[in-house]
């Protein structure tokens, strides 16, 4: 990594900014930038963040502080419950443990820097090196787990659109989708952002919004080459891919359900009601994780593009609020992936009652049966009592429970 040197200036009425140089260092160059000229960039920009009193200090970063723990506490369990758990060692849920490990370094290294930005009112005292080093983590984890969800998305395509296809999704190809998650983002973050790429044709802002020899700050700001690219590596484009992908399973899911259903109502006609409720149930799954991924980025990632070409004019408490829904998606990724599933509940509620503590085996525990199957069975139920009381007996027929995971 190269050493960021910075060379002060007596230039007096002007700001001297800094050009890289062709060593491994920077140094500073003798242009500078006229006082007239930077009153009139910052005029034009959104000014500095606000600054906020103790009291609203210690309440900001005492709520934020929740975040990272729920983030933490929340994938911990997903990363225990595939360990410890026979069923949920699979090929497939390698991207499950991969996600939750991207969540946990977002709630490690990312969240808690903009916990102490916050309660310092932005006064950085951690050095410029290491605001570099927190400003890639940022850009890397965060890209990392949207990755994830992209593979997961994927992943639950072929499953429920393409099973054929899903077969051949071997061990070898999931190390590599893998490896291409981690990567990419360490490419689009660690490399452009030490090497200041993303300051190219802006050094004039830059320099006068946060002056060199000024150590006390800690900003990212982008031009809009940047901009464009690394936000359509890191959230246009697995955002088209997710959005095909859930469409695809709801489709499908649909189509499915009426087959099924047709099938039913030929032959008994009381389990239209369970097979109606699993549709809609399916149709609401697939809605809430893809509206809990849109909200939480897209703020941050549409103003991500736009600020730079407005002037950089977007004011700091939406940024940090948008910047904070991204980081919480982090956190709702266990309640939103794994709270659907089964066998990941049935984990939890082992985890959580201390049945692998003390050695039970999951094999012991009675599979809980889905929503589905439970409605199936009570008119399947109600069918046999209207039979008996009618004065006839009838066998009640075995149904194969068809639930969709999504």
């Amino acid at each position: 990594m190269a050493t960021i040197v910075y060379n002060r200036s007596d230039v007096v009425g002007d700001i001297t900014f800094m050009r890289p140089s062709s060593t491994s260092s920077f140094d500073a160059s003798v242009t500078s930038v006229p006082s007239d000229r930077c009153m009139e960039l910052l005029n034009s920009s959104s000014g500095p963040p606000p600054m906020y009193e103790p009291i609203e200090r210690y309440i900001i970063s005492a709520v934020l502080f929740l975040f990272p723990c729920l983030t933490m506490l929340g994938n911990v369990m997903v990363i225990v419950a595939v360990l410890t758990h026979k069923r949920l060692q699979t090929v497939t849920n390698a991207f499950v443990v991969s996600l939750a490990i991207a969540d946990i370094m977002v709630a490690i290294l990312v969240m808690p820097f903009g916990i102490y930005q916050q309660f310092n009112n932005k006064n950085w005292q951690l050095g410029r090196t290491w605001c570099l080093i927190t400003t890639s983590f940022d850009v890397m984890f965060t890209t990392t787990s949207i990755f994830n969800l992209s593979c997961l998305a994927i992943d639950r395509y072929l499953a429920i659109c393409r099973p054929f296809t899903h077969e051949l999704l071997t061990r070898r190809k999931v190390i590599l989708m893998l490896s291409f998650c981690w990567s990419v983002p360490i490419l689009i973050s660690f490399v452009p952002i030490l090497l200041q790429w993303n300051h190219i044709g802006i050094e004039e802002y830059v320099n006068c919004a946060f002056p060199p020899e000024d150590t006390s700050h800690c900003a990212f700001v982008v031009n809009k080459g940047f901009a464009l690219i690394c936000s359509s590596i890191a959230f246009y484009i697995p955002t088209v891919f997710i959005v095909i992908c859930n469409v695809h399973i709801f489709r499908t899911a649909r189509m499915q359900a009426k087959q099924i259903r047709m099938l039913e109502l030929s032959a008994h006609k009381h389990h239209r009601k369970g097979r109606l409720k699993h549709e809609t149930k399916a149709a609401k799954t697939v809605g809430i994780i893809m509206g809990c991924f849109f909200i939480c980025w897209f703020p941050f990632f549409i103003m991500n593009i736009i600020d730079p070409f407005i002037g950089y004019k977007i004011p700091y408490n939406m940024w940090a609020v948008a910047l904070w829904l991204g980081y919480i998606n982090s956190m709702l990724n266990p309640f939103l992936y794994y709270n659907f599933n089964r066998h990941y509940k049935m984990a939890f509620r082992r985890l959580l009652s201390c049945k692998v503590c003390r050695g039970i085996s999951e094999y012991q525990d009675d599979v809980v049966p889905s929503t589905l199957y439970t409605d199936m069975s009570h008119s399947a139920s109600a069918n046999s009592h209207s039979n008996l009381h009618n004065g006839r007996h009838s066998i009640p027929h075995n149904h194969k429970n068809n639930n969709v995971d999504l």
